[in-house]
């Protein structure tokens, strides 16, 4: 599958890699390997509420909030776990 990163998604990716270069790698490798196995062992919710029918891809401490389609992965936003669904 190809894993397409929105714009936000990038910024908020740079911002955890500048504090914290442990965790970045580990949130590629989570998003990496959701994209390899969709229906793998990783810990996947469909949300509700202001982000529709959106996905969130537990990656540690962080969420990540995406969408899949048909061989596209579309990220929208990657948070820390205490912020990521109160904006």
């Amino acid at each position: 599958m190809e894993i397409q990163y929105s714009e936000n998604a990038v910024k908020q990716l740079k911002k955890i890699h500048k504090g914290d270069k442990k965790s970045a790698a580990m949130i590629l490798k989570t998003i990496e390997a959701y994209a390899a196995k969709p229906s793998g062992k990783l810990d996947v919710k469909v949300l509700r509420g202001k982000y529709g029918d959106l996905k969130r891809l537990r990656a540690g401490n962080y969420r990540v909030i995406l969408d899949d389609e048909e061989n596209v992965i579309l990220i929208y936003e990657i948070k820390h776990r205490q912020e990521a669904y109160h904006d």
